[in-house]
């Protein structure tokens, strides 16, 4: 066997043993069966029993809320150095490396990508994010290249040691994905692969791993499965190979990164096992009941909404209901026919199906209040509700957190390692800047989330008390522009130097 598909081969054992750990936690079978209940399709697998099918989506009710409500916080990355030497130096490469991160935040829509994140959690348990190099990406400059974050479906995801939660600790970690045939059998010839290895490359029909009902629809004949594995290797940086089940596609190539460029989250952390628990398996049950209660309530009035006549059929060979019709009589018509009035249904079973719905909202922090099914009448103390309604969230917010802070770290990993002397970087004020990784690597770096509520908080509210501030001569000059948003005045860093020197010189001459 030629020792390239005997590597290929003993990668994708790896790949079917991280399947069977998944089929053992049920996973897959989670996933579908909580986003087809988000989706509306609500009735698959549950016995109708010829009662009507209503939908009643309270579990997309709750997961949109929950969603929106963690996102209601803005986020922006911060970088700091720990280790300083010359403090305004360090603060200049701190907001460069910020600047960076900011412009890419915004060029790879983070915060749709973290809404989706957050639902994925939800529904999936885990949301994962890998970064890469795209090397096609155009600068307008002779640096090409930049890095690029997308999610990746924690179906797909395989970890070496699956019962350690840190992503770094891991022996190995691999990415399985499906993609078009071509566009595979391109990146082999562009990897130097000879015509032997790019015929061994052929689509199939392998959905397993794929997230969803809708993952297993495809074209046919168009798609292969893809796996990428990292490891660390000898030297401590990363290693990085793409196969196919009987090719590799792009041999072992250093990275160079010190980090895996994968982060994740989970919604509810379980022990000893990477993936964590989905809010939205809890749910189902609940979800089942109230449509199933609803179903038969809707049943039970249809059959019984309308008064029946009973008649005697010796008397009389067929009723007719028609309008102001002669109903002809052989004999006596005293009890030939009677109407039976219509049933009624108790009023318990009605009572039962609020409660649940409202047990359901509570018990997960939806309350009415929190959702805005209330009189705004005292609008501070909905606020009020509203905030403490959201308590339970924030040990989910809490993860997101973090999990950006990893992200950040590994953007910066990215940033020392493929960004090219003299490459011009925006930097916070607006302006374009030199970037020198040679600058950067003599200093530790750490990152940080800058959190501001957004609901009840906004830089213009922020802009406007300083404003009413400086005119009433509570704050300085300097103080107000060390306080504003960076984004308001441009070269906001050099203006408050220049305030400080003219100070500094007055304070002088006085002496």
């Amino acid at each position: 066997m030629p020792k390239n598909k005997r590597r290929s081969l003993d990668e994708w054992q790896e790949f079917e043993d991280g399947k069977e750990y998944n089929v053992r936690l049920g996973l897959y079978e989670t996933v579908a069966k909580n986003e087809r209940f988000y989706r509306g399709e609500q009735w698959k697998g549950v016995g109708a029993n010829n009662l009507p099918t209503p939908v009643f989506n309270l579990f997309k009710r709750i997961i949109d809320y929950y969603v929106s409500n963690v996102m209601s916080d803005a986020t922006v990355l911060h970088y700091s150095s720990i280790r300083r030497g010359d403090n305004k130096a360090s603060d200049e490469m701190a907001g460069v490396l910020s600047g960076i991160a900011k412009a890419r935040w915004e060029r790879l829509k983070m915060d749709s990508l973290l809404s989706n994140a957050l639902l994925d959690a939800a529904l999936c348990g885990d949301a994962v994010a890998y970064t890469y190099w795209d090397p096609t990406i155009k600068t307008g400059q002779p640096f090409r290249g930049d890095f690029v974050t997308r999610l990746v479906e924690n179906t797909n995801v395989f970890f070496g040691n699956p019962n350690v939660h840190d992503v770094q600790a891991q022996p190995y970690i691999m990415i399985s994905g499906r993609e078009m045939v071509d566009e595979v059998k391109k990146q082999a010839k562009a990897n130097g692969r000879d015509a032997h290895v790019i015929g061994l490359i052929d689509s199939d029909s392998d959905i397993f791993t794929q997230s969803g009902d809708r993952g297993s629809i495809e074209l046919s004949g168009t798609k292969c499965v893809t796996l990428i594995k990292l490891w660390r290797n000898e030297r401590g940086t990363i290693s990085f190979k793409k196969m196919v089940k009987d090719a590799v596609i792009i041999d072992e190539v250093d990275t160079g990164l010190h980090l895996y460029p994968i982060c994740y989250f989970n919604w509810t952390r379980s022990k000893n096992c990477w993936h964590g628990e989905a809010v939205g398996t809890s749910l189902i049950d609940n979800q089942i009941f109230v449509n199933k209660a609803f179903a038969m309530a809707m049943k039970h009035m249809m059959d019984t909404a309308f008064s029946k006549i009973v008649y005697d059929s010796t008397v009389i060979d067929e009723w007719s209901n028609k309008v102001g019709e002669a109903i002809a009589v052989n004999g006596p018509i005293e009890n030939v026919a009677k109407a039976i009035g219509t049933g009624s249904m108790q009023s318990g079973m009605l009572e039962l199906i609020n409660l649940a719905i409202s047990y359901t909202k509570d018990m997960l922090g939806a309350t009415d209040a929190a959702l805005g099914n209330v009189d705004p009448k005292n609008t501070s103390a909905i606020i009020a509700v509203q905030q403490a309604s959201a308590m339970p969230l924030q040990n989910v917010k809490r993860q997101l957190y973090q999990f950006i802070e990893d992200l950040g770290l590994i953007w910066l990993d990215f940033m020392l390692c493929y960004y090219g002397e003299k490459r011009l970087v925006p930097s916070l004020d607006g302006d374009w800047v030199e970037f020198s990784p040679k600058r950067f690597k003599g200093s530790v770096w750490a990152c940080s989330v800058d959190v501001g509520n957004s609901g009840y908080y906004s830089e213009i509210t922020s802009l406007n008390t300083l404003d009413t501030l400086l005119s009433m001569g509570q704050i300085t000059l300097k103080q107000y522009l060390e306080r504003i948003p960076n984004n308001i005045i441009p070269k906001k860093q050099e203006l408050i130097d220049e305030i400080t020197a003219s100070i500094e010189k007055d304070e002088e001459e006085r002496i």
